[in-house]
C-alpha cells in the first residue's frame, strides 16, 4: 500500500510540474493564437477574440536562430493602418510566459486585426493569448 501511495504521489508531482510549464488561458476565458512573425513588420494576421483578455499577451516564443528576440505587437487602427503598440519592441527569451508577463498591446478591442514583428529576423513562432 505504501508503495502504491508513493507511486501515486510521485505521479501527481510530475503531472503538476508539467502543467506549470505551459500557462493556461482558460481561467480568464482567453484565446491563444499561433503567429509567425514578420521582420520589422506584420507577420501572420489574426483577429482579437471577444474574450476576458483585453491585451495581447505573448505566452510562448520560439526564435528560429538566437534563442531570444525582440517582439512588437501591431494592430490595425480605425483608419485601417498598421500601428505598432506603444510598448515597442520587447526583449523575450524562448519559452513559456504567464498572462500579463509580456504584454505587447494593451486594451485591444474585439475583432481588431493584429500581428507580431521580430526586430532582427522574421519567421519566429509565438503564441499570443488574447
Amino acid at each position: 500500500m505504501n508503495k502504491v501511495l508513493a507511486a501515486l504521489t510521485a505521479a501527481g508531482i510530475a503531472a503538476a510540474s508539467l502543467v506549470a510549464v505551459a500557462p493556461t488561458a482558460s481561467a480568464a476565458g482567453c484565446v491563444t493564437t499561433g503567429i509567425t512573425t514578420g521582420t520589422g513588420g506584420v507577420g501572420t494576421v489574426a483577429y482579437k477574440a471577444a474574450s476576458g483578455c483585453g491585451d495581447l499577451n505573448l505566452t510562448y516564443a520560439d526564435d528560429t536562430n538566437l534563442g531570444w528576440e525582440e517582439y512588437a505587437g501591431y494592430y490595425k487602427n480605425a483608419s485601417g493602418t498598421w500601428t505598432q503598440g506603444s510598448r515597442g519592441y520587447v526583449y523575450v527569451e524562448d519559452g513559456w510566459y504567464g498572462l500579463d508577463q509580456v504584454v505587447l498591446v494593451s486594451g485591444l478591442t474585439s475583432g481588431r486585426a493584429f500581428s507580431v514583428a521580430s526586430r532582427w529576423e522574421g519567421g519566429d513562432y509565438v503564441q499570443i493569448t488574447h
